[in-house]
């Protein structure tokens, strides 16, 4: 699959970088593709550090972030190029992800507003596939996302171009996100400097689901949840990180209780629970 996302970005520099896979990727893609450089990490760690070993590697202006199981379409790196040259208030574009064989956008990948409580209760809570949670935490629905470029919160990571200076004044991606909302946090920072664009004329195919379909559940819930804390930890004011805690806390704390049957999960739920407890606490005078 790495493969076929290298053929398909014509005139850029790649990058690619093995994430201590095992399988040998850097090695092969080095075979396959002379002109690319091919980075191998000797441990496995977290896709945003990852992201940030490679950016390292680099010297461009720019810098695009792609996924491995995102394959472009003809002319989608260009377009999202000559987008983000000719708006100097802008700060990164993302381009719209589409099934691979259908060619249809992928909606429940595209860009979002910046998650408050009310996301979290209901991605958290098991409510996040009804109607009323889509009209509350879904994609953009006040405008077309089909039409012109237009300024986004927060897009997909799995396909974004920065400024390197941009992304290097805010500090590149935060390692600490182990996987989920690393994206939505450098968004968040990224945003703060200046317009993200969605361009939907700049279509990438997008396989997805296969990190993620490779981890235990206990992994899924000590990840995903460590993440929102993550998150919240950094962007939520007091009040707001006293109420993420007690909602992950007792979740968290009834659901150890129902999982006893399963040690890794109720372990996995009691690890939810203790970081909740710390988001709690007030944070010490530096």
């Amino acid at each position: 699959m790495v493969s076929g996302c290298v053929e398909r970005l014509g005139g850029t520099q790649p990058i690619v970088v093995d994430n201590a896979s095992g399988h040998g990727t850097a090695a092969a893609v080095a075979a396959a593709f002379p002109e690319v450089r091919a980075i191998s990490l000797e441990s496995r760690t977290s896709l945003a550090a990852a992201y940030n070993r490679g950016a390292e590697a680099g010297s461009g202006d720019l810098v695009l972030f792609l996924n491995d199981d995102i394959f472009a379409e003809s002319g989608a790196i260009d377009r999202l190029v000559n987008v983000l040259r000719g708006d100097p208030g802008a700060v990164a574009a993302a381009g719209r992800l589409i099934d691979p064989e259908t060619g249809v956008t992928q909606h429940e990948y595209e860009p979002r507003p910046f998650p408050g409580l009310g996301r979290f209760l209901i991605a958290f809570s098991g409510l996040s596939g009804t109607r009323a949670a889509e009209r509350w935490t879904g994609p953009h629905r006040d405008r077309p996302l089909d039409g012109d470029p237009v300024a986004v919160d927060q897009p997909a990571g799995a396909c974004l171009l920065v400024r390197r200076s941009e992304f290097e004044a805010v500090g590149g991606w935060d390692e600490a996100f182990e996987l989920w909302f690393e994206d939505v946090d450098l968004a968040r920072r990224l945003s703060e400097r200046g317009r993200i664009l969605y361009v939907p004329a700049a279509e990438f195919r997008h396989v997805g689901g296969r990190s993620t379909g490779r981890l235990r559940q206990s992994d899924v819930i000590r990840l995903s949840y460590g993440s929102a804390l993550r998150y919240g930890e950094k962007h939520f004011g007091r009040a707001r990180r006293v109420a993420l805690g007690l909602l992950f806390g007792s979740a968290a704390a009834a659901r150890t209780v129902l999982s006893r049957g399963d040690p890794q999960l109720a372990a996995a739920y009691r690890d939810v629970r203790r970081q909740a407890t710390r988001l709690m606490r007030p944070r010490r005078a530096s």
